[in-house]
Formats: C-alpha cells, sequence, structure tokens
C-alpha cells in the first residue's frame, strides 16, 4: 500500500508541476515598430537645386525623406548610404549619398527602408556629379566638402521610419545606354543583357593586381558598345568569387568617381548570368598601344591623306586607345585614317560591329573637325583614294559630351557585306583654327557574329 501511496504522489506531482509550467508560460512579445513619422516639408529635388560644387551649411529646420538603396552587409558599401525617392509615372527617382562614420549601417537602415533627413545644420555637396548630404570636412589644402556624420549625431540626422517598401518599387530597369547620366546616380538599377569583359573572365571579383582603391573595377558591357566599371571592395564576401563567364543582369546603385561611372552591387545576387556569353570574332582593345607614338599594331593602315598628323596611341590610367589631336598644328587641314585589318564576313551571319568613342576639347560640332565611320570592300591595304568607302552611321561625341567619357557606337548592321572588309575611322579637321581645336578618341572595336 505504502508503494502504491507513494506512485500516486508522484504521479499527482509531476502532473501538478506540468500544468504550473503550462499555465505560467510567458508568451513571446511581437515587435512593434515605434518610430514616428516626421512631417516633410522639403523635398529631395529643392534640396538638389540648392547644392552645388561648393560645401554649403543647410540653415533651415527642414526634413525630407528618401528610401534605402544600399547596404554594407556584404561588404561592398563602405560608411555611406544611398538613398532615392520613389520614382512615379511622370518625375523619375532621384538618388544622393550620405557618409556615416559607422559600420553595420543595414541593421538600422534597411534596403527600402524610408527614412527622414533632418537638415538643419548640416551640409550639402555636389561631388562627381552626385548630391551629398553630412557634415563638414577640410582637407590638409583647406579645402571644404561634405564628410562623414559622427556616430553620436547620425542617428539624430537620419531618422529611419516604420515604413519598407519593396525593392522591386525602387529598382529602374534601364539600358547602359540610358544609365550613363548624373541623373543616375546613387539610384538602384538593373542592367539586362549585358556581360563582363573578356579580361575580366577567370579573375576574381577582387585582384589584388587590380587594387583601385581598395577595390577592383571590371568592365561591364551590353552589345552596343557602352561599357561600365563594375567595382568590387577587398571587403565584400564575395570579393574571392569569380566572374561569371555568361550574360544577364546585374543591379547595383550608380556611382561616379571622375568620369568613370561605377556600378557597386549591394550582394553576389545582384549577378544574375545565365545566358550565353557573345563572343566577337574580331576585335582590338588597343592595350598594346605605345602611349603617345604613332599608332602601330600588326594590321592596321594608320595613313595620312591631309596634313602631317598621324593616329596617335594614348595610355590614361591603364587603359590603351587611339586617339587624333590636332592641337597645336599648323597646316590649313588634317585628314587621316586609322584602319583595321581584313574581316572576313563570310564565316558569319548577322554581323554587327560596336565601338566606343570619346573627345575632349571640343569647341563646337563641325564637318570640319569630326570622327567619320567607313567600311570598304576593295582597300589594298595602302591607296586610300582608290578604295571604295561605305560612311556607315554610328552614335558619336559631340561638343556637349563630357570629355574624355567614351561612349557606345550602337550596333552597326554590316549583315550584308560579304567577302572580306576593312573599317576604318577617319578624322577631318582644321590646323590653324583654334576655334576647331580638339581631339577623338576610339577604343574597343569589336564585330559579333551568329
Amino acid at each position: 500500500m505504502k508503494l502504491i501511496f507513494k506512485s500516486l504522489f508522484f504521479s499527482i506531482a509531476i502532473t501538478f508541476l506540468f500544468t504550473s509550467c503550462v499555465n505560467d508560460a510567458v508568451d513571446v512579445p511581437k515587435l512593434t515598430c515605434t518610430q514616428p513619422d516626421l512631417t516633410v516639408n522639403r523635398t529631395v529635388a529643392e534640396v538638389w537645386e540648392n547644392a552645388n560644387a561648393i560645401v554649403n551649411q543647410y540653415k533651415y529646420d527642414d526634413i525630407i525623406e528618401a528610401y534605402v538603396v544600399s547596404s554594407d552587409e556584404s561588404g561592398n558599401f563602405f560608411k555611406s548610404i544611398s538613398f532615392q525617392t520613389l520614382a512615379t509615372a511622370t518625375i523619375p527617382a532621384i538618388g544622393f549619398s550620405v557618409p556615416v562614420d559607422a559600420s553595420n549601417l543595414y541593421i538600422d537602415y534597411r534596403l527600402g527602408n524610408k527614412v527622414y533627413v533632418k537638415l538643419k545644420d548640416q551640409y550639402t555637396d555636389i561631388s562627381f556629379g552626385g548630391m551629398r548630404i553630412g557634415s563638414i570636412f577640410v582637407n590638409s589644402y583647406n579645402e571644404g566638402g561634405v564628410g562623414r556624420l559622427s556616430q553620436n549625431d547620425y542617428k539624430k540626422v537620419l531618422n529611419a521610419s516604420c515604413t519598407t517598401v519593396k525593392e522591386e518599387l525602387l529598382v529602374k530597369q534601364i539600358s547602359m545606354e540610358y544609365l550613363l547620366n548624373d541623373s543616375n546616380l546613387n539610384t538602384l538599377v538593373e542592367l539586362s543583357d549585358v556581360q563582363f569583359t573578356s579580361d575580366a573572365i577567370g579573375r576574381h571579383y577582387f585582384e589584388e593586381t587590380n587594387n583601385v582603391g581598395g577595390a577592383t573595377n571590371w568592365g561591364l558591357m551590353d552589345k552596343l558598345g557602352n561599357q561600365l566599371y563594375f567595382r568590387t571592395s577587398s571587403f565584400a564576401d564575395f570579393s574571392s568569387s569569380l566572374v561569371p563567364n555568361g550574360s544577364g543582369k546585374v543591379r547595383g546603385v550608380l556611382t561616379k568617381y571622375g568620369t568613370d561611372y561605377q556600378l557597386l552591387p549591394r550582394s553576389e545576387k545582384d549577378v544574375v548570368m545565365t545566358g550565353s556569353r557573345a563572343v566577337p570574332f574580331f576585335s582590338q582593345d588597343f592595350e598594346t598601344v605605345i602611349d603617345k607614338s604613332n599608332l602601330s599594331l600588326p594590321g592596321w593602315a594608320n595613313i595620312v591623306q591631309k596634313g602631317a598628323l598621324f593616329w596617335k596611341g594614348t595610355v590614361y590610367s591603364g587603359n590603351g586607345y587611339a586617339e587624333f589631336n590636332i592641337s597645336g598644328t599648323k597646316v590649313i587641314s588634317n585628314e587621316a585614317w586609322l584602319i583595321s585589318p581584313k574581316i572576313d564576313m563570310d564565316k558569319h551571319t548577322n554581323e554587327v560591329l560596336t565601338f566606343r568613342a570619346a573627345q575632349h576639347h571640343l569647341d563646337v560640332d563641325s564637318p570640319l573637325n569630326s570622327l567619320e565611320v567607313y567600311v570598304s570592300t576593295n582597300f589594298d591595304g595602302l591607296n586610300v583614294a582608290t578604295a571604295t568607302w561605305v560612311r556607315v552611321l554610328a552614335k558619336l561625341p559631340k561638343q556637349a559630351t563630357p570629355w574624355y567619357q567614351f561612349i557606345g557606337s550602337g550596333a552597326i548592321d554590316l549583315s550584308s557585306y560579304k567577302g572580306k572588309i576593312n573599317i576604318a575611322f577617319k578624322y577631318i579637321g582644321s590646323g590653324k583654327n583654334l576655334a576647331l581645336d580638339g581631339a577623338f578618341q576610339v577604343d574597343d572595336v569589336q564585330v559579333f557574329g551568329n
């Protein structure tokens, strides 16, 4: 009886204990956002209109709102946040950046998070075409610019709200031709049907031998000859991954340094290249030219028809290209031809020519100082005047194009040609007329086909 009683007592005790635990369990509290919504009384566009290259302190108690489009979670952004407005059917998104002296900013400022920016006593400037908002920084030359918000102040200036929108409401699908514009800086964009340039294939996103300010710039190109840099920091968690050998979509935030546009991905997921890579059957990147020397490459003809100046090879920041510059000449006129080797058009179909071109110090758009592109089927390699040349239309830089900014030629249809052809870049210009000063540059000549 004692054994039965003890067992019964033990069972009741255990039941009571478990029942008490269940009844006394505390519910897990639900996480709720308590960030207040602030009253916005200025637009980003209005602040943009009053910003300029000279750093300026904002005097008024104004508040703007914008959405986070960058992230430092994967390590490719460093102490800076990119914001943009929501685009409408008639008004495109406007972007800007805020440098912050803190890391792991993605914890408090998530992708798509609406943030209120208090402008009172902050500073604005325009740097490389993009607006910055932040503190003041003065360098050793006593030159002022926007600097990082301090760790003590940045949460007082950048007030995260409880509103977060989906990334698809922020990203803009755009072609590279229209992307390369300052109005797109610090906005989230997506390019389709693009691929990395051939020098990146087989390499890592970051290579120490291609270290430019702590990051690696690889070329990203489309089929119209347009290119921009894809930039990966040495601290990115995907820096050791191999650059994909294919074509597809790339998403990121557009930035700029000097005249170079750069696309910064937030993570490796921003690169989706599952399509086949387009490989040109003829190409010339001018990487082997000798700087400031008459251009001499195997198979290429460099012929002066008027004047005495030849096309020259130029190397800048490690990039080689062909250049014709009339600055300082004394002759009445210059005409010079840069002609490719023979290109066999019978081995492919649907052939397309692309290249990149730039200008600098071009004072006016004039046929007396211009770059033209031709195709010939009967050039003998020496006599330009006796060959038949057909001019082809291409997108070329104009006086309004920023100096040294290469633009794509567009896809030039060569599918009607048979046999072997030569492609020529002809410079026509004055020598004595200083009003027609300037130079043209050509790079990355490629012919694609099926």
